[in-house]
């Protein structure tokens, strides 16, 4: 609950600094979402907008909230969503509550494995994300920047510690890779390729 309070009173914060209305605000999340792969959402509110969702990007360009770099799409061209520039401080505010699911993330996966004899850190970002902050915003993105997503993956990682799963990558790999969707499954059951005995967790 507390991350469902914390993204209310985000947003509600976002709305009044950068005086947006709920249409608004919606159209901004299905475009991040679409932005990482999920299109669904988009497709289903641009049928609800019924042609209004140039307005929407307009408005939200004059608001700052997209830049003004973009090229808005013209009468009858296709829009895509990956080509929207948003505005950077923007998104730090809007993923505030990433930071926070990140943090916990960070904290909580294991800090390193021995594998054949050799030490690996496996919190490193580096390879992948050019800081902490920007591995966090694409986690929160991974599970739709929901908590009760999160939890399981909080409870599915010390799930994972505490019976010496041998699946653990780096983080950055974990993220990308979805590696907590196998290890849910691997928790379930479902998953058998995983050699326990190769790593040791420390």
């Amino acid at each position: 609950m507390k991350y469902l309070r914390h993204d209310l009173d985000n947003e509600l914060l976002l709305m009044k600094e950068y005086k947006l209305d709920p249409n608004e605000l919606l159209v901004i999340k299905v475009i991040l979402l679409a932005q990482d792969g999920e299109y669904e959402y988009l497709q289903r509110y641009a049928e609800i907008l019924n042609g209004k969702l140039r307005l929407l990007l307009e408005v939200l360009q004059s608001k700052g909230v997209i830049l003004k770099s973009y090229k808005l799409p013209q009468e009858g061209q296709q829009f895509v969503p990956n080509d929207v520039q948003f505005n950077q401080n923007f998104l730090k505010k809007y993923y505030r509550s990433a930071f926070e699911m990140g943090q916990e993330l960070f904290c909580t996966y294991p800090q390193s494995t021995v594998v054949n004899g050799v030490l690996y850190n496996l919190r490193s970002v580096s390879k992948r994300f050019d800081s902490l902050e920007q591995a966090f915003q694409k986690y929160a993105k991974s599970i739709s920047n929901k908590p009760e997503i999160h939890q399981q993956v909080i409870d599915d990682i010390k799930w994972g510690i505490e019976n010496q799963y041998g699946g653990f990558t780096t983080l950055d790999r974990f993220i990308i890779d979805r590696g907590f969707e196998f290890l849910h499954q691997f928790r379930l059951g479902e998953g058998t390729n995983v050699n326990l005995e190769a790593t040791q967790l420390i």
